[in-house]
């Protein structure tokens, strides 16, 4: 899919106003996501999977900015609920969001529209790249705080925890990936510094 963005890029998408560039950053980034939840974990730590979908799931709106960083994380979702195995297990259906972790799924796709606007915010300031990694490491520090203030929601209803339960149950995966907002950070600048018009609020440097 990734071949396909530079021969599309001037083609307009009918009736959502994307281009056909954006279409296909939409796509790839979904397939990100998916992949990532989907492949072993890389190692164990405490009985907690040290897993890569949350890197994926904080760059596509460091990268993207929040239409399209949401559209990427709504449209896993919705590949997802309809029946593909691309949900964390290889689960799939309108059954998982019922699950005790249905609600890190919503999450995923509120806090990509939060963090991809403060994103753009951020780039519109045009900083070095230092200042960059630092305000872009405190943006993926908010797309974590609204994935788990959803996520925790949706745990104390579908699985009736307290909510002192619900944060106790997932300590151990906070401080995980506080690890992987460091790698979404260092991949989007990385990533925006060689591609410096990917971004919409980035085209404006030159």
């Amino acid at each position: 899919m990734a071949d396909t963005t530079g021969r599309q890029a001037s083609v307009k998408a009918g009736g959502g106003g994307f281009q056909g560039t954006d279409l296909a950053l939409i796509a790839v980034f979904a397939a990100l996501v998916a992949v990532l939840s989907v492949i072993p974990p890389l190692f164990v730590v405490a009985a907690v999977p040290f897993a890569l979908q949350m890197v994926a799931v904080m760059l596509a709106p460091l990268v993207l900015g929040a239409v399209r960083g949401g559209s990427a994380l709504a449209l896993y979702l919705v590949v997802g609920l309809l029946g593909l195995p691309v949900f964390a297990g290889q689960s799939s259906g309108p059954g998982v969001l019922l699950g005790a972790t249905g609600g890190f799924l919503i999450g995923y796709v509120v806090a990509a529209l939060v963090a991809g606007a403060l994103a753009t915010a951020v780039l519109r300031r045009r900083p070095r790249r230092p200042v960059l990694a630092v305000q872009l490491y405190a943006v993926a520090l908010i797309d974590l705080v609204v994935v788990y203030t959803v996520g925790i929601v949706g745990m104390m209803v579908n699985a009736s925890l307290s909510f002192p339960a619900a944060v106790a149950a997932n300590g151990l995966f906070m401080i995980g990936d506080l690890v992987k907002a460091l790698l979404a950070v260092a991949i989007a600048v990385a990533v925006l510094t060689a591609f410096p018009r990917l971004m919409p609020a980035a085209r404006e440097r030159r």
